[in-house]
């Protein structure tokens, strides 16, 4: 598979990583990055991993020439697909909410009197931290009051983690770099004004399954609680991460 090195380019800079960076983020060697932005062949899985890390859809970091290497129906599933990172500690968390505007939970595994409290306990806990983009009271991205309230949220996720893994599940997260409208304070509220110019954001998506491996691969359609908008070329350049 190629990749268009103006696309990862883009996509890097937005999220404002070095070669290095991303590298590390993905997990793979940064010769493997400079190989791909210089449009050499990388495998599958690479491509899901530099994609997961970028927070952008495998397809839309193809060359769109590519169809030597992608067609057709095989090009439509990468697009459908999202790859999410197991986490491994609450901090993994907590510095992902610390970034995003919204966020969504979901669960494929299969509730069970023996895995509901620990899915009940993460379930709400997470809740508790993500809120609602439409409450007024909840400042997003997440912030804490105070340095000790940081640290007993993350000793606490933590419990929560090993609960998950106790009963045979584990929690997964990705981040995906969206193009929206944020809801703004007004005099009747919070209200997004389509006056407003869309911008780049973070969102979150966490994913509670069974622990089978590190990484696990799911659609990519997710119902977030802002609508998206449609990207062009000009916001791409012009709209750093």
């Amino acid at each position: 598979m190629i990749i268009d090195s103006i696309k990862m380019k883009n996509a890097r800079d937005r999220r404002a990583l070095t070669q290095e960076a991303l590298a590390h983020q993905a997990r793979v060697n940064v010769r493997t990055v400079q190989r791909a932005e210089n449009g050499e062949p990388i495998r599958h899985e690479t491509l899901a991993d530099l994609a997961a890390a970028l927070g952008v859809p495998p397809a839309g970091l193809l060359l769109s020439e590519a169809g030597s290497d992608v067609e057709g129906d095989a090009e439509d599933d990468i697009a459908q697909i999202q790859v999410l990172k197991r986490v491994e500690k609450a901090d993994m968390i907590i510095s992902l909410l610390e970034r995003a505007v919204m966020s969504v939970i979901d669960c494929n595994a299969d509730p069970t009197e023996k895995n509901m409290p620990a899915l009940k306990a993460t379930i709400t806990a997470l809740e508790g931290h993500i809120g609602h983009v439409w409450d007024e009271n909840n400042h997003l991205p997440l912030r804490f009051v105070s340095l000790l309230t940081k640290l007993e949220a993350t000793v606490a996720l933590n419990t929560n983690l090993m609960e998950l893994e106790r009963a045979g599940l584990a929690l997964y997260c990705a981040a995906s770099t969206v193009y929206l409208r944020v809801p703004e304070m007004c005099e009747e509220g919070l209200a997004i004004s389509y006056r407003q110019k869309p911008r780049y954001a973070t969102a979150a998506r966490f994913m509670i399954a069974h622990y089978d491996n590190e990484r696990i691969r799911v659609r990519a359609d997710v119902v977030w609680p802002l609508p998206l908008e449609p990207e062009s070329d000009q916001d791409v350049d012009e709209v750093p991460f």
